[in-house]
């Protein structure tokens, strides 16, 4: 007996999770929130990454934990969401682990969490970043498909865009600032700083009245995307031409 409790502890060691603290999650613009379990603060976060070159990400939000995903991952999650519904409502079975799918940035599987079967979603690429959704996460998200998808959607073809015009218009402004300061930034962390103590309304008033205004998000959330971005047009700017 004393042998297999011993053989049981050394194979739970084995697949247990190891806590990795995670970084934070990123920043994103134009973002929306819906409660996935509010007792448990787990929520689904939809929005642009600047990260990411501004795509339409989809984060998964827990108390200690978060994961980011991208809209057709979720989309893959929701086609396998009768098998592990099926998974999860099953009596719990003590290190049974099951690979639902596998991609190269992100995997699911399964484990025993406080005496039942939860999901796992995790990232492959960015240490501990995953989160665990019980049966009941599973029930509300599958509630809340239509809602994220029209969000997606939403953001894919209105926000995305409107971001990516407002970019331009922010590194525009940026440009002709910059040839009036005296002492030019020596690095992107000067440059950030410059940034984000730029006047709102002296880039707002560059956009149409009619358009929604994102340029506070961009300054707050993508300095250092405006700093890079501005950083590699100077570089072209006062690099010699090359003759051919």
């Amino acid at each position: 007996m004393a042998g297999s409790i011993t053989n049981n502890a050394a194979l739970y060691k084995k697949n247990a999770f190891t806590y990795v603290p995670s970084s934070p999650p990123a920043e994103l613009i134009e973002s929306t929130s819906y409660t996935h379990d509010f007792a448990a603060r787990k929520f689904v976060h939809i929005g642009i990454d600047p990260s990411e070159e501004f795509q339409v990400v989809v984060h998964f939000l827990s108390p200690s934990r978060h994961v980011k995903i991208t809209p057709d991952f979720l989309k893959r999650i929701f086609s396998l969401m009768g098998n592990m519904l099926s998974f999860v409502l099953e009596q719990a079975l003590k290190y049974k682990r099951t690979l639902f799918l596998e991609t190269e940035h992100y995997k699911i599987s399964s484990m025993v969490y406080s005496r039942e079967n939860v999901l796992v979603i995790e990232s492959k690429t960015h240490e501990g970043c995953r989160v665990l959704l019980n049966r009941k996460d599973l029930i509300q998200l599958q509630y809340l498909e239509w809602c994220i998808f029209e969000t997606i959607t939403r953001k894919s073809n209105i926000t995305q865009p409107a971001v990516l015009k407002q970019f331009d218009i922010f590194l525009n402004y940026i440009d002709v600032e910059f040839t009036k300061i005296d002492s030019p930034p020596k690095n992107n962390e000067e440059m950030v700083t410059i940034i984000k103590n730029v006047r709102d309304g002296n880039v707002i008033s560059k956009i149409a009245k009619n358009d929604v205004n994102l340029i506070s998000q961009l300054k707050m959330y993508a300095s250092s995307q405006l700093a890079e971005h501005w950083a590699k047009r100077w570089s072209r700017e006062m690099s010699p031409e090359v003759n051919l």
